[in-house]
């Protein structure tokens, strides 16, 4: 998980120099405005396995966060970068393996998880971003990096694999009052992706999810 933590790192550094505050002014003297020229969002994230992904764990989980920053382009218009960490893992019960390169058969229970760090390109439009509550869509273009874990007692079959994902999305912000720097956040999106989890005795495909993330924002003026 070394480079997981490495490419965080590396978003949050760069979400954090970005930062400025811009100032506009008004013919009778100078005013903060209320519209934003860029926020960033701290969210917990909320994982439902869809499709081929619930066969291999089909149990929400509430392990994981969401770092994102988006920059007002023109308008409603905003581009920005986002970056996760996501955990989701279940225990089944008197299954049979048999182990790679051993052909040792083995009965037992075991425990499946997968860790994921999404990261990619994000493109939204906001519908009013000058008011307190404003609904926004978009679109996430990237990749992730996952581990998949199969336990069984002594043994622990893994593969890493990275791969291509699309994230649409519908959300919406309120400020926590109209000149305030910080605000809520809520959020659902799809995230369909290229992965899949190769193990002994089954193959699953389609990998993709459902996530709720709630969270807070930071605009910047």
């Amino acid at each position: 998980m070394k480079k997981a933590i490495i490419i965080i790192a590396i978003a949050v550094l760069t979400g954090g120099m970005v930062s400025a505050q811009t100032y506009t002014y008004e013919s009778s003297g100078m005013s903060t405005s209320s519209s934003p020229t860029s926020y960033y969002t701290f969210a917990w994230n909320f994982a439902f396995p869809m499709g081929d992904f619930k066969n291999w764990v089909d149990k929400a989980s509430i392990a994981g966060f969401d770092v994102s920053g988006h920059y007002f382009v023109k308008n409603g218009l905003t581009v920005g970068f986002d970056i996760a960490w996501q955990r989701v893992g279940q225990t089944f019960d008197n299954q049979t393996f048999v182990i790679p390169d051993s052909g040792v058969a083995i009965t037992a229970t075991n425990y499946r998880e997968s860790w994921m760090i999404p990261f990619g390109a994000v493109v939204g439009y906001h519908f009013i971003p000058d008011k307190m509550v404003s609904p926004y869509v978009s679109l996430g273009i990237g990749g992730d990096y996952m581990e998949h874990h199969l336990m069984i007692q002594e043994f622990d079959i893994w593969k890493s694999v990275w791969d291509f994902s699309l994230t649409p999305e519908v959300g919406v912000l309120a400020k926590f009052g109209k000149y305030s720097g910080w605000g809520g956040m809520a959020a659902v999106n799809y995230k369909w992706t290229t992965n899949k989890i190769e193990m002994p005795n089954e193959t699953f495909k389609s990998i993709s999810m459902v996530n709720l993330k709630v969270g807070i924002v930071y605009f910047v003026k």
